[in-house]
C-alpha cells in the first residue's frame, strides 16, 4: 500500500474509532442500540411508505445486506468530519438477521463532499456475499468497494440485473429535498468508510457485527426485544 492510501486509510479508521473511544473502559448501555436499532426501523418503515418513488423493493429482495445511518457533522482532527452510527442486517435463508451495529464515517483534510454534509440518514445495500465478507474489516469504500448511486422508482429485470453485476455496495442519502442516489467514494486527502461498532456488539450479543451477519448463534439470553425492531421491520417490509 503506498503512503497516500496509508494515510486516506489510517484518516478514515480513526474517524470511524473516535465516537466509541470513551466507551472502551466502559461498557455501552443497551440503550443506545435500542435507539439505533428503532431509527433504523423508523428509515425502513418511511421507504416501504414511498412505494414507487423509494428504493425498489426488488433491489432489496435482492440485496445481501442492508445498512440505515442517521448521521451528524462533528469537529475530530479534521474539519467538519461526519460520522453516521447505525445498524445493519443480512438476509439469511430464514429472513433477516439480527441487527449488527456499524458506524459509517468519511472526513479528511478539508470538508466532507455535500453528498454526505447535507445528509441526515445514508442507506447502503450490499448486492452480494464478497461485499458482505468485506465488512470483517474497516471497509474504505475506494475503486472496486465503492459505493454507486442508486435508482429510484421500479426497475425493469434489464436494470436490476445490471445493478447485481456492475456494483458490489448501492448508497442512497435522505436529505431535506427528499431521497436520491449516491456515488460514494474515498479522494486523495478523504476517506468514507465503514466499520464494526463491536463495543456494543460484544456486549450485547457476545460475538462481533460481521458474526451477527453471518446468522452466527446468539448465546446471550439479556438482549433487550426492541433491539429487533430493525429485524423485525425489514422481515414485514422486506421479506422474500
Amino acid at each position: 500500500m503506498n503512503s497516500k492510501n496509508s494515510l486516506i486509510l489510517s484518516l478514515t479508521i480513526l474517524i470511524l474509532s473516535a465516537t466509541s473511544l470513551a466507551q472502551r473502559t466502559t461498557p455501552p448501555k443497551f440503550n443506545d442500540a435500542v435507539k439505533r436499532s428503532q431509527a433504523g426501523a423508523d428509515v425502513v418503515t418511511r421507504l416501504a411508505e414511498l412505494s414507487d418513488n423509494g428504493i425498489p423493493k426488488d433491489l432489496i429482495d435482492k440485496a445481501e445486506a442492508i445498512g440505515v445511518f442517521p448521521c451528524k457533522k462533528t469537529d475530530l482532527l479534521f474539519e467538519h468530519a461526519v460520522i453516521c452510527p447505525g445498524v445493519m442486517s443480512r438476509h439469511l435463508q430464514g429472513g433477516w438477521s439480527a441487527p449488527a451495529f456499524y458506524r459509517f464515517g468519511a472526513g479528511g483534510l478539508g470538508r466532507p463532499d455535500s453528498a454526505l454534509s447535507e445528509t441526515s440518514v445514508m442507506i447502503l445495500i450490499f448486492m452480494d456475499k464478497q461485499s458482505v465478507d468485506w465488512l470483517s474489516k474497516s471497509l474504505l469504500l475506494k475503486k472496486e468497494k465503492q459505493a454507486r448511486a442508486g435508482i429510484l422508482g421500479p426497475l425493469t429485470r434489464e436494470q436490476i440485473v445490471e445493478l447485481a453485476n456492475n456494483a458490489h455496495i448501492i448508497a442512497y442519502s435522505i436529505r431535506k429535498a427528499g431521497l436520491r442516489g449516491e456515488n460514494l467514494s474515498s479522494g486523495f486527502w478523504k476517506g468514507v468508510g465503514l466499520g464494526e461498532d463491536n463495543n456494543i456488539n460484544k456486549a450485547l450479543y457476545g460475538i462481533k457485527g460481521v458474526e451477527v451477519l453471518l446468522g452466527k448463534e446468539i448465546t446471550s439470553k439479556s438482549v433487550p426485544a426492541e433491539i429487533f425492531s430493525f429485524q423485525q421491520t425489514l422481515q414485514k417490509h422486506y421479506s422474500r
